[in-house]
């Protein structure tokens, strides 16, 4: 059995020093108190606890998101553990785990794959396609997950849950969601309903969304072509029926006339790069005028017994249409209206049979089937002829990707219930069917099959209840997409070409950390724990990497990926959080609260470091993200009815920038400057239909600019969010 609360917390005491080594026993009789594991989905694809979790897992609940307030989702994420979020565009937000993004971390949305076979390589805007409003949890799992969940998996795995509620009683309110942010004059107002009767539940929401131009701060002022608009609706079913449960749930969400910034504007980080000696933006026009996105998810859970711990099986539908119009600089003044629908049809399901003791075993298999529909039509602006070149639209038309994977991951616990031993392994299939060489005779037509056995080890040692070692092995695996073989499009570096003759990228990662999490055993405590946190040193090589080059096509220069990448990604992160319980008996004072019944006080602080570097070509590795810091101070009050949170958030230089990034206009010419900025939050839940939320970023109204971002950030931005049921 595992030891139940011994005083040597050796793990925690790495991070908080020595008042977390004065384990001072309460002086009150309030104790024999254990508060509950954190529960994590992510890793595993059913709840299991974090301690017991190999990799480093971090969660948003619905409390944490409302405090953020609700924008973007890749908004919501900045400041959390090793993630830095990158914005080509207001609007357009692309998170990116251990310096991966794109097609090379995996998203989830209700255990749904999310990526299509149309996802770049570089930031995209497809996670800013899902409300905030309706989300109650939000995983962001690091490191390579690919036996779980397949191709893409070599950052990590971002996994958000929304609403599908279910009751026992009947009940129902319907409510009101405003929001304001100053920086944007950005409006938002959302309007939703639930019901809930006995083995049923109902919601529905809509949203929409006025933003207008984003103030850049001190020095930058409104930044031109940086407005847009944004709708969206959501609602969820669910039913249980002799404890079977079926769940449907279904989104639209769509953004209306942004401006790919970057393209469009001379105020950029590198305007030398610009024509007219950056007096002039690289196009005259480049906008998408619609953004949609479409999800539908069938859930049928059914009941276990005997072995069978869980069963659940998904159905899915997801449509994604992205339309853009340009006008080049150069050339004959042409309008180009070109776009695509990404159509995917999905199933997957994952059981997990419980042997006891001896074993805990997920077994799972999952099929999706994309088909891509492209447009492009060319006005001449002189004449107003226009022509039709579907064939030589972003993507061949009508080109399709299908995926399948099959999976089994045990999890066996050895020596008394102190050793896990988690070995994983997955056989992953994909074809490739597109007619590159309709548009492109230099070219071949796409007809490609790959597959591969992905394998993982993982070790976790829990000594004590409070802490736990680990250690995983990894190998991942990402086939090319559609993006890849068949793509034709402009980028940041110039007009990219399809390279049909692309291989696998293989990956090989190693991973050492440390969690923690002590309850105070304080029973009528508002503080939810004593001590909690983690550190992760993680090493990734990778082996026939892509990597973007130059290349001549039809006597133009262009680029194009090939697989001529060997490099390595290395890096720490860590978080500790801490809250007074214990030490305040070191004054006489109670150990349940600080100052008056039901209040506590905390610190928290996260950190990660990277680096990253081609070893064949001997350069960096491309936007390789920079040293990470947030730390914040938290007071509750009235048991959590009440609080206010001080932070603040640096983020260090970055001047290891490879030769392709420094001729985009999104990179400075040199390295991108550290910039350090302050900020609180605060927030008031008075009555179970009622809160509002209040936070204040950019206190100094700093001029700043991301690595890679298409936009300064934002200046001195107050934000107010408030919820009201009846």
């Amino acid at each position: 059995m595992r030891m139940a609360h011994p005083a040597a917390l050796f793990a925690a005491m790495l991070f908080i020093g020595p008042l977390a080594a004065q384990e001072t026993p309460p002086t009150d009789a309030k104790k024999d108190f254990t508060a509950p594991d954190i529960k994590v989905t992510s890793p595993s694809g059913t709840p299991t606890n974090n301690l017991d979790t190999p990799e480093a897992v971090t969660t948003l609940e619905k409390r944490r998101i409302e405090e953020r307030g609700f924008g973007q989702v890749p908004d919501l994420l900045e400041g959390t553990t090793g993630v830095f979020v990158q914005h080509t565009a207001n609007g357009q937000g692309s998170p990116f785990i251990r310096s991966l993004t794109g097609k090379q971390i995996t998203m989830m949305v209700n255990g749904v794959r999310f990526n299509n076979s149309a996802f770049r390589s570089g930031p995209n805007q497809y996670y800013s396609s899902i409300d905030a409003n309706n989300i109650w949890r939000i995983e962001v799992l690091r490191g390579p997950a690919s036996v779980l969940y397949g191709s893409d998996t070599q950052g990590g795995v971002l996994s958000i849950y929304t609403y599908a509620p279910l009751g026992e009683k009947f009940d129902f309110s319907f409510g009101a969601r405003p929001r304001y942010g100053s920086a944007g004059d950005d409006k938002r107002f959302n309007l939703f309903g639930e019901v809930t009767a006995e083995n049923f539940g109902g919601y529905i929401s809509g949203t929409y969304a006025d933003v207008d131009e984003l103030d850049g701060g001190s020095g930058i002022g409104r930044q031109p072509h940086t407005e847009y608009e944004e709708w969206g609706v959501y609602g969820s079913l669910a039913g249980r029926f002799a404890n079977h449960k079926l769940t449907l749930t279904y989104s639209h969400f769509q953004q209306v006339n942004l401006d790919r910034t970057d393209a469009v504007s001379n105020l950029v980080a590198n305007p030398a790069l610009l024509p007219g000696g950056g007096t002039l933006s690289r196009e005259i026009q480049n906008i998408f005028p619609v953004q949609a996105d479409d999800l539908a998810i069938l859930r049928w859970d059914i009941p276990g017994s005997g072995i069978l711990e869980t069963l659940y099986v998904n159905f899915s539908y997801h449509r994604v249409q992205e339309d853009l119009l340009r006008t080049p600089r150069s050339g004959t003044p042409t309008r180009r209206n070109q776009g695509f629908n990404v159509h995917t049809l999905g199933a997957n399901a994952l059981a997990v049979l419980n042997f006891g003791e001896l074993s805990r075993l997920t077994l799972g298999a999952e099929v999706y089937h994309d088909m891509i529909h492209s447009r492009r039509s060319d006005q001449n602006l002189v004449t107003g002829t226009v022509a039709v070149r579907d064939n030589q639209g972003q993507f061949p038309d009508w080109c399709q990707y299908t995926s399948l994977g099959l999976y089994a991951q045990d999890e066996i616990w050895l020596v008394d219930n102190t050793l896990l031993v988690r070995p994983g392994v997955r056989f992953s299939a994909y074809r490739a069917q597109a007619d590159v060489d309709l548009a492109a005779t230099q070219l071949d037509g796409v007809n490609e099959t790959f597959s591969d056995i992905t394998g993982a080890l993982a070790f976790v040692y829990r000594p004590v209840h409070e802490f736990a070692l680990n250690l995983s092995l990894a190998r991942g695996f990402r086939a090319p997409n559609l993006d890849d073989l068949a793509a034709s499009k402009g980028t940041g570096a110039g007009n990219e070409i399809p390279n049909p003759d692309l291989e696998p990228e293989d990956q090989y990662s190693v991973e050492l950390g440390a969690k923690w999490l002590a309850d105070h055993g304080v029973k009528d405590s508002a503080a939810p724990y004593w001590l909690s946190g983690g550190v992760s040193f993680f090493f990734s090589y990778f082996d026939n990497a892509f990597r973007r080059v130059p290349a001549t096509f039809n006597g133009a220069a262009v680029v194009k990926f090939d697989n001529s990448g060997r490099y390595r990604i290395f890096g720490m992160e860590a978080e500790a959080s801490w809250y007074l319980t214990k030490e305040l008996g070191l004054f006489g004072l109670p150990t349940d609260h600080v100052f008056f019944d039901g209040d506590a006080l905390g610190a928290s602080v996260n950190f990660s470091w990277m680096h990253g570097d081609d070893i064949k070509n001997e350069e960096p590795v491309a936007r390789i993200t920079p040293l990470m810091i947030e730390a914040s101070l938290r007071y509750e009050a009235m048991h959590g009815k009440v609080y206010i949170e001080p932070f603040t958030q640096f983020v260090g230089r970055q001047d290891q920038i490879p030769s392709g990034n420094k001729g985009d206009v999104r990179f400075t010419p040199h390295d991108e400057p550290s910039y350090w900025l302050f900020g609180m939050r605060a927030g008031w839940y008075p009555v179970r239909n009622f809160r509002v939320n209040f936070s204040l970023n950019n206190i100094g109204n700093r001029a700043y600019h991301g690595l890679g971002n298409g936009t300064f950030g934002p200046g001195t931005n107050a934000v107010i969010s408030l919820e009201i049921k009846w």
